[in-house]
């Protein structure tokens, strides 16, 4: 007679204890051998699979032996066949369906067919029952660890893309991975840039070296799925629930809000098979349209898209565009070797100031972080003692945790700039020096990302390029003119750096506020 074999194993310790698929296999084909039957199919769930997957599979196994007029299903126990009651019932009608129709359960030595004596189909019906009631409380016993975990600080999945798994079972951390963070921290960066479509980026990601597990290119869904994940700068998000994560950031909530920002925004750039190098950077001077880019003959020429009312007629080639600006970053540099020191002297003395108010505004931050840390510690011991309701303690709780990460994200930002602030006005003084050679040399994205830098908005009005500087820049650009323009010697030079934060240097084009690593980037380059 005609024979299907199904196989299940649905967790790892069952395979560990004997229950494997092999195993489950070798009893049934031995027990089919005896019994005379031949197998025409095998059909086997593994461990790893979803429900999903199970479910698919065990209808493919009733179709095939609707299809083959199979009538003996081989099965190692009653909970391997089903464990709800939706697949009990399926399995059910499939044997009353027809007198012959048996399955046999090998290792409880139960045969249930359309005449099975009652109580054999009592037994059936038990099996069922203890198989649904071993799911429903598998699955509470998974749900409390895995809140658990989360209470702990830890994510209850696989490791994220960037990050691997370590510690024993039971103990399973996430920490990163050094060779694949390195390449999803500059996937973070890229894109808050604004100057990268998503398929774009996915291409750009792929030729840096960022694959899959399979080491397939990434999907545009999956890019995104990971930019929008706050796991990356240290925010555990299971389902709808939102907590503190202890792995170790990847990169700043500044930039994770920033990347966050470009995702939601109309203006967010569409995939296109040319990538000019003034794309979206130049306005219309008349309209305020954005200028167009083409390419005839080989040549790139910018116009007004006349989207609004223009009368704006001219097409410029690029190259002329890249001369005026060749002679706007002459502007910036400084004639005379003995002005430079002064303008470096002038930050350093500046940075003073800096620094006292950085530390200042820490000390005070770390006063509330302790303050609120007491508080929650409070909070912990008002429930062990039950003086207050599960409700109250979820809402304390959920207000003093987000003030914490509130505080944490302040220290952080003012850390940072406190180290970072004194290199940050000396990268920008090089890089203007610097900015003809690097615009000259660079390629396409470094151009933009210099013109991000060091100019707030540029329009063309017909052939001819105006433009307002960014904060930093416009304040450097008066100290070298006054410099530049003066006769006698020059003792003192004030640059009111300290009146702006690191991260209010707009990069209107870009959408991203300067970074050190930009500029030494840039400079290195």
């Amino acid at each position: 007679m005609k024979t299907v074999i199904y196989c299940r194993v649905s967790s790892k310790e069952q395979e560990e204890t004997g229950y494997s698929l092999p195993a489950q296999k070798k009893l049934l084909a031995e027990y089919a051998q005896r019994k005379n039957l031949v197998i025409l199919k095998e059909f086997s769930v593994a461990e790893s699979a979803s429900g999903a997957k199970q479910r698919k599979v065990f209808e493919e196994m009733i179709e095939f032996m609707k299809k083959k007029e199979v009538s003996i299903l081989l099965c190692e126990k009653v909970d391997r066949l089903t464990r709800n009651l939706k697949e009990a019932v399926v399995a059910n009608d499939w044997i009353e369906a027809d007198e012959k129709r048996q399955i046999h359960f090998v290792k409880q030595n139960l045969i249930i067919h359309k005449n099975a004596k009652s109580d054999e189909k009592f037994r059936w019906d038990i099996e069922i029952v203890l198989a649904k009631k071993f799911i429903a409380n598998l699955s509470e016993e998974v749900k409390k660890g895995q809140k658990e975990k989360l209470a702990q600080g830890w994510l209850p999945s696989a490791p994220k893309l960037g990050y691997k798994t370590t510690g024993e079972k039971g103990h399973k951390i996430h920490i990163i991975d050094n060779k694949k963070a390195p390449l999803v921290k500059k996937m973070f960066e890229l894109y808050a840039t604004g100057n990268y479509s998503l398929k774009k980026l996915v291409e750009i990601m792929y030729n840096e070296g960022l694959r899959t597990k399979l080491g397939n290119q990434l999907v545009k869904s999956r890019l995104a799925n990971l930019l929008s994940d706050p796991f990356y700068c240290g925010i555990n998000r299971w389902k709808k629930e939102i907590t503190d994560g202890k792995q170790e950031p990847l990169i700043i909530k500044e930039l994770f809000d920033k990347v966050q920002n470009v995702l939601h925004n109309k203006s967010t750039p569409k995939y296109s098979k040319h990538f000019y190098e003034f794309k979206g950077l130049l306005k219309c001077a008349e309209c305020g349209g954005k200028i167009t880019w083409e390419k005839h003959k080989g040549i790139i020429y910018g116009h007004c898209n006349h989207y609004r009312n223009c009368s704006q007629d001219t097409w410029v080639k690029e190259p002329a565009i890249e001369k005026q600006l060749l002679k706007t970053f002459d502007l910036l540099r400084i004639k005379n070797a003995r002005l430079s020191d002064w303008i470096q002297r002038a930050l350093k003395e500046n940075h003073k100031d800096e620094i006292d108010y950085h530390k200042s505004v820490l000390s005070e931050l770390n006063k509330r972080y302790e303050q609120i840390q007491k508080r929650l510690d409070r909070l912990y011991d008002d429930k062990l003692d039950d003086t207050i309701t599960q409700e109250t303690y979820n809402r304390k709780f959920q207000q003093f945790t987000s003030e914490k990460n509130d505080i944490i994200q302040s220290i952080q930002k003012h850390s940072d700039a406190n180290t970072k602030y004194f290199e940050l006005g000396i990268n920008i003084y090089n890089l203007s020096q610097r900015a003809k050679e690097i615009f000259s040399m660079g390629n396409v994205e470094q151009k933009r990302q210099l013109l991000g830098l060091i100019f707030a908005q540029v329009e063309l009005n017909a052939e001819t390029l105006n433009y307002t500087y960014t904060k930093p820049f416009e304040i450097l650009s008066g100290a070298i003119n006054t410099t530049n323009n003066c006769s006698k010697e020059v003792k003192t030079i004030t640059l009111p750096i300290k009146n702006f934060e690191l991260s209010d240097f707009p990069l209107k084009n870009a959408k991203i506020g300067v970074k050190n690593s930009d500029l030494s980037n840039l400079l290195r380059g």
